[in-house]
């Protein structure tokens, strides 16, 4: 098996350019990240790029990156690797039944309880697609369905804003570098502002978003390269 989020983040902790004071807060995280089994529920709007998002976390095929207009994910399925216990879930956006039909899934794996009685789900990523403008479906979804089905702690859910190398149709994205232009920074800076006022206003809760981009592996061809992967992984 390939490396897995946690050697990942061992290996750039000590990487990462950042102060002591920051770096030793990261280790201490990680050492209880090791020693602990984490739930994590990734989710979102169909297109967000979750199944891209989980090949570039954990540097395999463990999800099928779409290439069709079908979606590739119809049930809640679920990958472990090490202790961290992965729950990927059906996009939405596909249709008024299927969309009844996968956020009742969400809702009842948000509800169920592990064998001590407590929430079974530690922490949801939610994904948003930053290429694009109409983001209704994924308001929808962290509004409506997860955060009020949380439970009484609602500081368990992220929201990463994917695609960020081709939002503005990927004018203002420096291949060389793999980094957006000040353009697209400034750009990108402002959804991630849009995005926490509208979650702010629907929920009431304080929740800022990073941007990043999982790259892409068309079918048959090579990963694109990640950006901000590595913040992603420290997010979590």
């Amino acid at each position: 098996m390939e490396k897995n989020i946690l050697d990942k983040m061992e290996e750039n902790i000590d990487k990462t350019d950042i102060n002591e004071t920051e770096k030793n807060e990261l280790k201490k995280n990680f050492l209880h990240l090791k020693e602990q089994k984490l739930n994590l529920m990734i989710t979102g709007a169909t297109g967000a790029g979750k199944s891209s998002t989980i090949n570039a976390l954990f540097n395999m095929e463990v999800a099928k990156v779409g290439v069709t207009s079908d979606p590739e994910t119809m049930e809640i399925t679920n990958y472990t690797l090490g202790n961290l216990v992965l729950w990927d879930t059906p996009g939405l956006g596909d249709g008024k039944e299927a969309d009844a039909r996968h956020t009742k899934n969400i809702i009842n794996k948000l509800l169920e309880k592990d064998e001590k009685g407590n929430l079974l789900i530690d922490l949801v990523l939610i994904i948003l697609d930053g290429s694009s403008r109409d983001l209704g479906t994924s308001y929808e979804l962290i509004n409506n369905v997860i955060i009020p089905n949380l439970g009484e702690d609602k500081n368990r859910v992220l929201i990463a804003i994917n695609q960020a190398d081709i939002a503005m149709k990927g004018r203002y994205w420096n291949h060389e570098e793999n980094k957006p232009e000040p353009e697209l920074v400034e750009f990108l800076d402002e959804k991630v502002k849009s995005v926490h006022e509208r979650i702010k206003e629907g929920t009431g809760l304080d929740i800022t978003p990073i941007y990043y981009s999982a790259g892409f592996k068309e079918e048959g061809g090579s990963q694109e390269k990640p950006y901000n992967l590595s913040k992603l992984l420290y997010y979590i």
